[in-house]
């Protein structure tokens, strides 16, 4: 070959490698709003495909391009513009690569995979190569543009009715029946699961846990805690209302020490007992204060914040000792509590609102009090700062507001706001060395939040989460300072609901020193990041729990000796949740195990209205109506199951399928998870029979 010709054959090379990434990037960017395969035509799924994955989608399709050019170029001995025919052959290549490329995108990856992307991708660079062709070969060989373009169109169409032609196109159709067969039956199924599984494992890692309470099982522990100064027991506060002592020496040594769950009303959705914190003067002041939820009111709830006197020997004095704090009244919908009390150094009670506390007659903060962190004096007889404002949503009592608050004074603000501007603060705490408050904002259905809270900064929400614009406006306008997240990730089937943790400044975790230590509660991964750092652009995992979805991890904690602690909520029909603690690997005792099915037969329908409301309310709303309250940010329409013309086309089978393998498989929203390992085979059962009840208890006609 002389030099000329290898000058030119990687030339060419290159114009077909600048091609395909110009047809990756245009496809990902007009799929976004114009489907290229008409949905009369075939009815595909909005799905949601990253800036990020877009970029690994050019590095897969570059990879197969430039090893097919490569192969092609070494067999024909010319580049593949060289001539008609060439051409031709080269187009034949062509489909080759672009179906192994979308193949290994399919069932070797973990990004979404889009039918209008790849089906953009295809259509663009067939174009791109079309075009270039005549160009090419009208400026190297001064042929006639249109004759040239005429003649290569006419070798394709003869290539194309070739064996290598007509082996290229059967081939193009593997995986539009390999989706097919994914969807239709669950033993391909299971083996194109296994082969992502296969490629995408999950690294080695030198962390894990152990059970640090052996033989105790909770009703959906929510928080463990360390009253001040007390080494010698754990507090762990169920979402039913009950908080027990437990001795770390001996574990069966368990006292119920608070109860409140005669006041709660029912525990779904996201309602329960979620914050629970001691007094740092516990030894003088022996009190504790507890968020949670009573919706026993017709048509709404109460959030309540309470102190109790654990003083006494007698449980009932305990419990009657409650002082209400705050009872703020809110829609019913029970999503998006907040929940984490915390004593921050200054001695005073912060607490995590979520944007859900709310009534529909108001919605400025100057009269509600929502989405934020509130700062209160809660010290008993103290006369410092100021009184509460009159409240109308509620009562507002038995504390003191700082009078540094930041916007005390303000007219349009509330004077016990600290922060503004999150979602859902589920879980927060101090580092123990800054001071500074690191919070995990539980986001909608794109974007999680860790955030370094700051006095008197708004974090955005509604109008931005993660970095990016949400499209929703904003409730009021305040003019605050803004401040966006440290760290931000995007949802995946399980990645997709974040609980803070801590910054760890003991030695007994040998690499984690100085480390943000956090949780995802659907995915129970455990992950460590930079604490020194104003953006973090990546994360470590280091641990995964032993169970999985809502009931997974809700929350992380460390003791006065440096442990690190979790809670796992467990299932919501039995006490399964438990309390682990981080340790070498070496010394895990707990892992996840195929655990025997011993659900009961028969069909409670109690049990199966709760499951279907924490697991499913948020999308599908808690009657199945479609209207829950993230229904309109999922960018699909979601389907009434109240109503029978969606159960006239659907069997049983169809629905079970929808819930074990999720919608990717089966061609519908990737925001569906697929709940098959996570929920017991007789709880999607269930599932299937409440769904298909619902109908005749909440339909309209």
């Amino acid at each position: 070959m002389s030099g000329h010709n290898t000058t030119r054959n990687i030339v060419i090379a290159l114009v077909q490698l600048f091609l395909i990434l110009l047809a990756v990037i245009a496809s990902y960017h007009l799929t976004r709003s114009v489907n290229i395969i008409p949905k009369a035509v075939l009815h595909l799924p909005d799905v949601h495909v990253s800036q990020s994955d877009m970029w690994s989608v050019v590095k897969i399709f570059l990879t197969t391009y430039l090893l097919q050019i490569g192969f092609a170029q070494w067999r024909k001995k010319d580049d593949g513009f060289a001539s008609t025919t060439r051409f031709a052959s080269e187009y034949v290549y062509y489909l080759f690569a672009y179906t192994t490329a979308s193949l290994y995108l399919f069932i070797a990856t973990t990004i979404n995979y889009d039918p209008q992307f790849v089906a953009g991708i295809g259509l663009f660079s067939t174009l791109f190569y079309f075009i270039a062709f005549p160009i090419i070969n009208t400026f190297t060989k001064n042929d006639a543009f249109f004759g040239s373009l005429f003649g290569m169109i006419g070798s394709v169409l003869k290539r194309m009715v070739s064996i290598s032609g007509v082996l290229a196109l059967v081939y193009f159709l593997v995986p539009l029946i390999m989706g097919k067969a994914f969807t239709a039956n669950r033993d391909v199924a299971n083996v194109i699961t296994q082969v992502r599984i296969w490629f995408n494992p999950v690294g080695d890692t030198d962390w894990g846990f152990k059970n640090r309470l052996p033989g105790q099982v909770f009703a959906q522990p929510v928080l463990v805690k360390q009253a001040p100064n007390d080494t010698e027991n754990l507090y762990v506060l169920e979402r039913g209302g009950k908080v027990y002592k437990v001795s770390l020496s001996d574990p069966s040594d368990r006292e119920l020490v608070v109860d409140v769950s005669e006041l709660m009303g029912e525990v779904e959705v996201e309602n329960g007992a979620v914050g629970w914190a001691f007094h740092p003067d516990f030894a003088n002041q022996p009190y504790a204060f507890m968020y949670y939820t009573d919706t026993r009111p017709e048509g709404f709830q109460y959030n309540r914040l309470s102190r109790f006197d654990l003083s006494s020997e007698l449980l009932n004095t305990r419990n009657a000792s409650e002082t209400i704090l705050m009872e703020l009244k809110r829609e019913a919908s029970g999503f998006h509590n907040g929940g984490s009390l915390e004593f921050g150094p200054d001695g005073y009670l912060y607490f995590g609102i979520g944007e859900g506390v709310r009534v529909p007659e108001a919605g400025t903060s100057d009269k509600i009090l929502r989405a934020g962190i509130l700062r209160l004096d809660v010290d008993i007889n103290s006369q410092a700062g100021l009184a509460p404002e009159p409240f109308e949503f509620g009562t507002v009592q038995n504390y003191r507001v700082p009078s540094d608050n930041p916007f005390v004074g303000n007219d349009q603000i509330r004077n016990e706001y600290w922060a503004m501007g999150l979602r859902n603060p589920f879980r927060f705490t101090f580092d123990e060395q800054t001071g500074d408050m690191w919070l995990g904002d539980i986001g909608s259905t794109i974007w999680e939040e860790i955030n370094k809270i700051e006095k008197g900064k708004h974090y955005q929400f509604p109008f931005v989460e993660g970095y990016n614009e949400s499209g929703v406006p904003a409730w009021e306008e305040l003019n605050l300072p803004e401040q966006g997240p440290v760290y931000t990730y995007e949802h995946n089937a399980y990645d997709r609901a974040v609980i803070g943790g801590v910054v760890n400044r003991s030695t007994l975790y040998e690499g984690l020193e100085n480390k943000y230590i956090f949780a995802d509660n659907y995915s129970a991964k455990i992950f460590v990041m930079d604490s020194d750092k104003d953006r973090v652009e990546e994360v470590q995992l280091i641990a995964r729990a032993n169970q999985y979805a809502q009931r997974g991890v809700s929350s992380v904690v460390q003791l006065d000796n440096g442990e690190i602690l979790i809670t796992t909520l467990g299932a919501a029909s039995e006490p399964s949740g438990e309390v682990l603690q981080l340790v070498n690997i070496d010394e895990a005792n707990v892992f996840r195990v195929e655990e025997e099915d011993n659900t009961p037969k028969d069909y409670d329908e109690a049990a199966t209205a709760a499951l279907f409301s924490v697991n499913c309310g948020r999308c599908h709303g808690v009657t199945g109506d479609g209207k829950g309250p993230d229904s309109k940010l999922l960018g699909v329409e979601m389907p009434d199951l109240t109503s029978p013309l969606f159960h006239y086309s659907r069997s049983s089978d169809d629905i079970k399928l929808v819930i074990e393998k999720g919608g990717p498989a089966l061609g519908k929203s990737p925001l569906m998870p697929p709940w098959e390992g996570f929920l017991k085979p007789q709880e999607i059962d269930n599932l299937v029979i409440y769904i298909e009840s619902l109908p005749d208890k909440h339909h309209k006609h």
